[in-house]
This record gives structure tokens, C-alpha cells and sequence, in this order.
């Protein structure tokens, strides 16, 4: 099967671990951010992003262990993840007003938790085909497992890439309170450990998404689709509409894209329900 687009086409020696959705006491998280920046640190964390509602944090110390990236959830009636900016915006404007100014600031936009609420539509599937240009979603969020909804938006991340939408899967904490820290992260593939680096692969797709599973080497080449992970027991690839094209026993797997269609991605299966989700190889 033809690739049109492989993420993974670029592979480094260094795997960087972060999370890019916490709040400080300035808005309702528990810890200042100094405190959160540490507490991240202490938990061998390379990178997080501070995003509290619609107000920037900026830490008054120095981090030297942790790569800290400014950003804001914009929390209108749906709410945002702008990373990387130092803006915030007002909540009257549209909602693909909000995506191009954060790309215009060289921000990462991530739709967030979109299965929050009783009726599981804090995003409806019409606006998320309808916007263009975001980064991503949260494919799991750790904070709605404590709130009504689902924390995990698999169905919607499909229904996105079946309909065309080169869109990727984040799985971040939105770390209200310190027993989160752990729970979940987005580890990208780099070059060097820079604020840079880590930007360029979550906007590029060069990462993988996780609630504990950790992959060790994710290769997409000669027609195969190839995971290692350390602590997996199963693996699936999953193609158009979120259909398990092929599974396999154990921690290694190498899926032929023959059977594929439209796209691939590959999910890793943990002990007690953990997970770990590559990013969307995409077939022509």
C-alpha cells in the first residue's frame, strides 16, 4: 500500500517524555507553577506545558531539568489548547479564528476532551470536520475520569481520520492535582532535548501517545507498520473507521499496511488497562 504521508519517516536516538495540559493555582490547579514545573521534574518529566484557564503562567525560577512551554487552554463553551503562545484570547471569537491566530504565534492546537459531559459532545463530530488547521485532539484526557464523560475520544480520533482529516492523538493530563502526575503523556522522538524539538515533533506527528505503555521503536517502512514496546502484552493495527485490521500477542509487532485502508495506526496494550497509541500513517 502507497504512503502519502509517514510521520515516523524521520528517526532520532532520543525519546522525550511530556505533558501538555496542567494547571497552576492561577487558575484551579493545586500547585503554583514553580511547583508544578517541579513536581513534574521530580517525576522525570523532560517537558510540560503550564495552561491554565485563559491566563499565561510564567514561572519566576529557573528549571533547568524540565523543558517548560507556555501556553493557555482557551475555555469558551469549547475549550483549546493553545501551546506555545503568550496570548490569550477573547471567548467571542470563532473557533477557527482562535486555530489560525495560535498557528500565526507559532502555537500547537489541540481540541480538547472532546467526550466530556453526560451526552460524551463537548465537540461535536460536525464541528471538528468542519474546522480546519488544529493539530490534533485529545484522544485521552486523565481529568473526565473523575467527571461525567469518557476520557478516552478513540471513536471521535477515527470518525476524524476516515472522513480525511490529518489530524493527531494527544493524551495528556490536564493535571488539576499532583496524583495525576503519571497518568498520562506524549513522548516525541527528537533530535535534542530543545524547546524547539519537542514542538517541531508534536506538530509534525513524531510521537506517541500514552496512559503507561512505553514504546522503545516505531518504524513505518518496505510496506510494514513495526512497534517495540517494553511493557505491552498486545498490539492492534487499526485502519478506516476504527476497525482492528490485525493483533498480535506480546510486545514487538510487525503489521503489513496491505490490508489497510485509508490509514494506520498502531495501539499498544498494557497491564490494568494502560495503553500507548502511535500516530496515523496515511495511504493513498
Amino acid at each position: 500500500m502507497p504512503i502519502q504521508h509517514n510521520p515516523y519517516a524521520q528517526r532520532h536516538s532520543l525519546w522525550l517524555r511530556g505533558n501538555l495540559h496542567a494547571h497552576t493555582t492561577l487558575s484551579d490547579g493545586e500547585l503554583s507553577p514553580d511547583d508544578t514545573l517541579n513536581a513534574f521534574a521530580k517525576r522525570g518529566y523532560d517537558f510540560v506545558a503550564l495552561t491554565d484557564h485563559d491566563i499565561v503562567a510564567s514561572p519566576n525560577g529557573l528549571h533547568p531539568h524540565i523543558l517548560f512551554l507556555p501556553g493557555v487552554e482557551h475555555s469558551a463553551q469549547q475549550h483549546i489548547l493553545r501551546v506555545n503562545v503568550t496570548s490569550t484570547l477573547p471567548h467571542d471569537l470563532s473557533y477557527q479564528s482562535v486555530i489560525d491566530l495560535t498557528r500565526q504565534e507559532g502555537g500547537l492546537v489541540i481540541l480538547n476532551h472532546p467526550n466530556w459531559g453526560e451526552n460524551l459532545d463537548h465537540w461535536r463530530n460536525a464541528q471538528m470536520i468542519q474546522l480546519e488547521r488544529y493539530h490534533g485532539i485529545e484522544i485521552y484526557n486523565n481529568v473526565i475520569e473523575y467527571l461525567e464523560g469518557s476520557p478516552y475520544a478513540l471513536d471521535r480520533w477515527d470518525l476524524l481520520l476516515s472522513e480525511g482529516k490529518q489530524v493527531w492523538g494527544y493524551a495528556n493530563e490536564d493535571t488539576h492535582r499532583v496524583f495525576q502526575i503519571g497518568s498520562a503523556w506524549n513522548a516525541v522522538n527528537v533530535r535534542e532535548r530543545s524547546k524547539e524539538a519537542v514542538l517541531n515533533a508534536l506538530k509534525e506527528g513524531r510521537f506517541y501517545a500514552s496512559t503507561g505503555v512505553v514504546l522503545e521503536e516505531i518504524t513505518v517502512e518496505d510496506g510494514y507498520y513495526r512497534v517495540r514496546a517494553t511493557n505491552a502484552k498486545e498490539m492492534r493495527l487499526i485502519s478506516l473507521h476504527g476497525e482492528v485490521v490485525e493483533h498480535v500477542a506480546g510486545s514487538v509487532a510487525s503489521f503489513s499496511l496491505d490490508k489497510a485502508r485509508k490509514y494506520a495506526r498502531v495501539e499498544a496494550i498494557g497491564e490494568a488497562g494502560s495503553r500507548a497509541w502511535t500516530q496515523p500513517v496515511f495511504l493513498e
